[in-house]
């Protein structure tokens, strides 16, 4: 949207507010913006930063992107040509620079929340739109906050794992503390929710009605909705069916500009700016320097004959797919099989994961339950997200969902949410260990010596 520059430069002279230490501070003695546009340039800011990808706070860029590769098992860090400040060698390698994201998400609540409390103008069109999507990037920061900064979802422990601070207005006085993951993961739902009732379908805005829903439905996969996951990703499915062949290649290897979203993506960043030659110089080097592990590569049994065989790695297990920031139909037939195996009903399980398969492998045979492959008693992940052994049904969910979101954000979470598996890797001679505790990062300490009421994470006191 070439409108957000010009709005940005037209009101950021009238208009300058701090982000430093927001969980305690109010803009009082500052400009408040004064018109319903001057409240929407506010949004414009982040909007253009996912157009562009230059920020990790809302759906990421590409040096996140490959650095939560890097802390997964698809490389091979052992095997690392060099290192860089894009692939680290390993989560603990990140640990100090993570502290601060934290405060850098609660930066972009701030003006949304700027935008929800002051904002006279909620009825005319301009302030509907603004409105859903304050209320939809309010629920996607927590969404991410929840995600990184806590402990994964149980059921059981739901009222006792430690949420996020709850900030939807401000309040100098006020500090509040952490709560617990379900009022956090009821407040995404609230904001998402709220933003699907203001119907937002103008893609000029990005975060329309459609990305409220994809999040709604990661919120509830996250949280264990099986139901609710199912209902909303069935929705999204039918409205973004799956893409195969030259089409399918096509989306993955997009490259910026273009003018509207590639293949079946429900939303995706990078879609404008310079990131096209930025990618071709340094992170498609970047993502070269160590290669895929052998027990990634093994996952594709068909070889060839699945188009992401050859997509995702070249003859020497060096990377070739591009980095993605997005949300796209193949995540939601994904959810679908997952939801339908927890629920245990093996018979649409395996619907939804032959209907991915068939898209991607040549000549398939459909698999069904006496044709799964067995349970590899050497991978990584060996629990689902509720706790229980693998099932072979659920073991090939999980592989092929690895498979399909290889380099788009996605195995770091796939893995804290499968049981935190620990794992070590051995680079010139050091072995570095991923330990349970670093799946989740720290607050800063400088929050929590101005709010005594947060509480640090476990592994970090």
């Amino acid at each position: 949207m070439k409108r957000y520059i010009y709005y940005i430069l037209l009101f950021v002279s009238g208009y300058c507010t701090s982000c430093d230490d927001y969980l305690e501070v109010k803009t009082y003695g500052q400009v408040l913006p004064e018109t319903t546009e001057d409240y929407a340039t506010l949004i414009y800011t982040h909007l253009n930063n996912i157009e562009t990808a230059t920020s990790d706070k809302i759906l990421g860029n590409f040096n996140d992107v490959l650095r939560f590769e890097c802390f997964s098992d698809n490389l091979n860090a052992s095997l690392m040509k060099t290192t860089s400040s894009y692939t680290p060698t390993y989560v603990g390698s990140y640990i100090a620079s993570a502290i601060y994201r934290f405060n850098n998400l609660f930066q972009v609540v701030k003006d949304v929340n700027i935008v929800l409390d002051n904002m006279e103008d909620k009825e005319s069109e301009l302030g509907k739109k603004i409105t859903a999507v304050a209320y939809t990037l309010r629920g996607i920061l927590y969404y991410n906050m929840m995600r990184e900064l806590c402990e994964p979802y149980d059921k059981q422990r739901a009222n006792e794992i430690m949420g996020i601070p709850i900030v939807d207005h401000f309040d100098m006085e006020a500090k509040p503390g952490r709560g617990n993951i379900q009022v956090t993961a009821d407040f995404i739902i609230d904001n998402l929710e709220k933003a699907i009732a203001l119907n937002l379908t103008d893609d000029e805005y990005i975060l329309t009605i459609d990305v409220a829903k994809a999040y709604l439905a990661r919120t509830y996969f996250w949280i264990q909705n099986w139901e609710k996951t199912i209902a909303v990703a069935k929705e999204l499915l039918e409205k973004y069916p799956l893409i195969e062949g030259e089409a399918y290649e096509a989306m993955i290897q997009s490259k910026p500009p273009f003018e509207t979203k590639p293949g079946n993506m429900i939303v995706v960043s990078y879609g404008q700016g310079m990131i096209s030659t930025a990618f071709n110089t340094r992170y498609a080097t970047d993502t070269r320097r160590r290669p895929v592990s052998l027990e990634f590569a093994g996952l594709f049994k068909e070889k060839e004959r699945d188009i992401r065989y050859a997509i995702s790695f070249d003859k020497t297990f060096l990377n070739k797919k591009r980095l993605n920031m997005c949300i796209r139909g193949a995540e939601m037939c994904l959810m679908l099989a997952e939801g339908y195996a927890h629920l245990s009903d093996e018979e649409n399980a395996l619907l939804y994961l032959n209907k991915l398969r068939e898209k991607r492998i040549k000549d398939y045979v459909p698999l069904a339950m006496n044709t799964l492959p067995p349970v590899d008693p050497s991978a990584m992940i060996k629990v689902d997200a509720e706790g229980k052994n693998l099932t072979p049904l659920m073991a090939s969910i999980l592989n092929e969902r690895r498979k399909e979101l290889y380099m788009e954000y996605d195995r770091w979470f796939e893995l804290k949410r499968n049981g935190r598996p620990e794992f070590w890797v051995g680079y010139k001679g050091i072995k570095y260990e991923t330990k349970k505790y670093l799946y989740t990062f720290p607050l800063w300490k400088q929050d929590l010596r101005v709010n005594p009421n947060l509480v640090q994470n476990e592994g970090y006191e």
